[in-house]
């Protein structure tokens, strides 16, 4: 049976209709697909940074619901240097890192390790600080060297999706990995004696500590592991975004800006960092 061509006038009508239905309806934030990120924001005024419940990184402040801490403040001088608004977008933990940035959720992610296998979906900025990766005991569980953690039967938690991760397994591979979802369960397994320990970053560490007293020593393993955080970005041909995020991070770590931030941001938590620890190459 053939198609008339009334019909087919109609379809294309209707077709016509629907798609200037859908061009209205699209927000004015969305990104056209050759859009760069750095011809984005400088059109909206904005730029959208990941953020979630990770202290002293991230935090919502419990009296003005904002956002604050060190990765929050450097957000925020990013957006003041480019005269544009910062707009912190909540995400899924470090897990949805990558994720968040193809997706076009938001514009960069901060407190990255610029891993091998993420250098293949994302790409990245800085370094804009150094960080030293210890460990919380168990009180029962007295390990000192990455000796001691590198056997099997010890359990040492991490967070899924981490850098922790991937340095538990280089550092100490005969380890069984016990992996959560949230710092808060890590602090439980732990002190519970579900695990014998956990690695993390000396920031996430010592904020850890100070709000569970059943958790046993704070540890320097040695060899001790330092690696540099990055701020994710989106791959992409035009260069403009990652360029001036490069210049950004070597001003404030060359100033002592972003270890300031560091600092002070533990400082907000009660929390004075130990005189031994930076956050600068040196």
């Amino acid at each position: 049976m053939g198609i008339r061509r009334r019909d087919v006038a109609s379809a294309t009508a209707i077709a016509a209709a629907a798609a200037t239905v859908a061009a209205v309806s699209v927000p004015a934030r969305a990104q056209p697909k050759n859009e760069s990120t750095w011809d984005l924001i400088k059109r909206t005024g904005q730029v959208r940074m990941g953020v979630f419940e990770y202290s002293p990184y991230f935090m919502r402040d419990k009296a003005s619901g904002e956002w604050v801490g060190a990765m929050v403040d450097m957000g925020k001088d990013i957006a003041n240097e480019l005269k544009v608004k910062y707009v912190p977008v909540e995400v899924g933990g470090f897990g949805e890192a990558v994720l968040s940035l193809q997706a076009g959720k938001v514009d960069m992610n901060f407190a990255l390790q610029a891993t091998p296998l993420r250098s293949t979906a994302i790409d990245f900025a800085g370094p804009i600080y150094w960080i030293e990766w210890v460990t919380v005991n168990n009180p029962k569980f007295h390990g000192k060297v990455w000796a001691d953690y590198n056997k099997e039967g010890v359990k040492v938690a991490v967070m899924t999706g981490t850098s922790d991760e991937l340095l538990l397994r280089k550092m100490a591979p005969k380890a069984t990995r016990v992996e959560f979802k949230s710092a808060a369960e890590i602090a439980l397994a732990v002190s519970s004696g579900r695990a014998d320990a956990f690695t993390t970053t000396v920031l996430n560490s010592m904020v850890a500590k100070s709000k569970n007293p059943g958790l046993g020593d704070f540890v320097n393993p040695t060899p001790r592991v330092a690696l540099p955080g990055y701020i994710g970005l989106r791959l992409e041909e035009d260069q403009r975004w990652q360029k001036f995020l490069n210049r950004w991070a070597e001003w404030n770590i060359l100033l002592g800006h972003n270890e300031a931030r560091m600092k002070a941001a533990l400082k907000r938590e009660g929390l004075e960092i130990p005189s031994t620890v930076s956050f600068s190459p040196n």
